[in-house]
């Protein structure tokens, strides 16, 4: 389509402010045993999990969720969703949680469309969910970096040296019949989540 050309427009990447920062030390080993990929956002081999130096930040990349409306497109373009379940290893006697995520890529969003994108966090086999929402509203074109907070915190249990955190990434544009785009950033060659981690001592 016409409307992936404007990704060769792109020259600069929007320089991201920090994240919020956790409050307590991490643990001294934090990693990524695997990664399991589910949705239409992300085929497989497309979506990449990776911890930063400081434990405090985990950085979650998708090269192929790409949203798309307009004429030519259809209902499998409107709307992208993946599921990771993340496997993470870390030293006994800890426990995490989400504290801000932020969402980096490219946007062209016509006036009087609006783009939505929302990440679900959650614990396998613990009762509740962060969620974090992010909107782009139109007129807009070009990189875009957007920060959100949860309306809801949940921490990973106590009494383990590891825990499976899920994160279900869903985005959208509407209305379907106006071109507009939500893709991977040229520079990058990505859409990226980066999630900030708060960690604590079990008690």
């Amino acid at each position: 389509m016409k409307l992936l050309s404007v990704l060769s427009l792109v020259s600069l990447a929007v320089a991201a402010p920090p994240l919020v920062s956790p409050l307590a030390t991490p643990p001294s080993s934090v990693r990524v045993l695997g990664v399991s990929l589910l949705g239409s956002g992300c085929p497989a081999g497309t979506a990449d999990v990776q911890i930063d130096a400081s434990k405090t930040l985990m950085e979650v990349t998708f090269s192929e969720y790409i949203i798309q409306t307009g004429p030519g497109t259809k209902a499998a373009d409107w709307r992208k969703n993946c599921k990771l379940t993340i496997n993470l290893a870390y030293d006994e006697g800890f426990q995490f949680a989400t504290l801000a995520t932020e969402m980096r890529g490219f946007a062209q969003i016509p006036k009087g469309s609006r783009g939505l994108c929302s990440n679900t966090f959650d614990f396998t086999g613990v009762p509740g969910q962060t969620v974090f929402s992010v909107s782009l509203v139109g007129e807009r074109e070009g990189p875009f970096s957007l920060k959100a907070d949860p309306d809801l915190v949940s921490w990973s249990p106590c009494g383990g040296t590891s825990n499976i955190l899920n994160l279900n990434s869903q985005c959208n544009i509407s209305p379907t019949q106006s071109q507009a785009l939500i893709a991977v950033d040229r520079i990058s060659g990505k859409i990226t989540v980066n999630v900030s981690l708060d960690w604590r001592k079990c008690r």
